[in-house]
């Protein structure tokens, strides 16, 4: 699966908008050049009919068929060279009167031919991970705006030093990215809040995003939000099915589990989730905030041994960087 509907929708906007710019700035441009040289409108004019004719010439042919297109070729080169020198001297470049896209590849239509142009690809990156990061509240997260500097570096009760700890995960993040395949293994963020799980799983979105892949951001209220109000239809029909997304997309993060509202529909969906994702071999990223202990109270001892044995599982620590960075500010 790659990107949804709604990134479709948005960047077929964009080029859409585009297009029509291009093309009101060329007609601006004209009604300009027109009012203040009549004569550009005449030369204008006898470059369509002559362009006209050619095509009639080599269509019908005729014993003077060469010949009249060379004529013709000839006038069309003079008409063209007195335009250029007609803009000139009202000091404007030589293709004022065109139609400038910003991509005059597939002229601002997201297709050359039948294949997605390199435009387009790029306005489907940058509203898939607009999106994401949008969802995930932090801005644009980036592996290398992840600094290392805001965890301790010195040993912690348990005898751990959380920067060398923390650095060992970034490490980790940085080749699951760079390797990411849309069946390579899950991954468990584990650790207390604001210790970087999340931006973590956004740096690691981003990246997926420019190789192509689709990914979906959620919280786990937000998604189970969604999941529940279709199953019980407590809103009008929506363009995006959220079930569907959320099981076959090539990546999906799934943030802050156990901050829901636990009801038995919640706990079935999430254990559904998580089964038909890695029964068909497709990564998930999951954070919580819960240890073991209230994993297993919440949801089961089943489902908690298949995020533990089945995903690669990172138990992040230090202290609070939400907070110490209220604190710097």
């Amino acid at each position: 699966m790659g990107y949804s509907k709604e990134i479709y929708r948005l960047a077929q906007q964009e080029l859409d908008r585009r297009r029509n710019t291009a093309r009101d700035t060329a007609e601006k441009h004209q009604a300009e050049i027109y009012s203040a040289i009549p004569r550009i409108r005449e030369i204008q004019k006898e470059l369509a009919d002559s362009g006209l004719r050619a095509v009639q010439a080599a269509i019908y042919g005729g014993p003077n068929s060469p010949q009249a297109l060379s004529s013709l070729r000839i006038k069309n080169q003079a008409l063209q060279m007195e335009r250029v020198k007609l803009l000139e001297s009202a000091r404007l470049p030589a293709d004022f009167l065109e139609v400038h896209y910003t991509c005059p590849k597939c002229q601002d239509t997201g297709y050359i031919i039948n294949r997605r142009c390199e435009c387009l690809e790029k306005l489907l990156r940058r509203f898939a991970y607009r999106q994401v990061s949008e969802s995930g509240g932090l801005g644009e997260c980036r592996f290398e705006n992840f600094l290392l500097s805001y965890y301790p570096d010195i040993p912690n009760q348990d005898g751990k030093i959380p920067r060398k700890i923390m650095a060992g995960i970034l490490n980790s993040c940085q080749e699951y990215a760079r390797n990411f395949l849309p069946n390579g293994e899950s991954l468990l963020f584990r650790g207390h809040t604001g210790l970087g799980k999340t931006h973590l799983s956004l740096a690691i979105a981003y990246e997926a995003i420019e190789k192509g892949y689709g990914v979906y951001y959620a919280s786990s209220q937000r998604l189970l939000d969604k999941l529940q109000a279709k199953q019980f239809q407590r809103q009008a029909k929506e363009d995006t099915d959220y079930q569907e997304m959320a099981e076959n997309c090539d990546l999906l993060i799934l943030d802050d589990l156990g901050a829901e509202y636990s009801t038995n529909f919640t706990v079935a969906a999430l254990q559904n989730l998580i089964n038909v994702r890695l029964t068909e071999s497709r990564p998930t990223i999951v954070s919580t905030n819960l240890n073991t202990s209230m994993l297993t109270e919440r949801y089961g001892e089943r489902s908690v041994s298949r995020l533990l044995c089945s995903y690669r599982a990172f138990t992040f620590c230090g202290d609070d960087i939400r907070m110490i960075k209220r604190m710097e500010h």
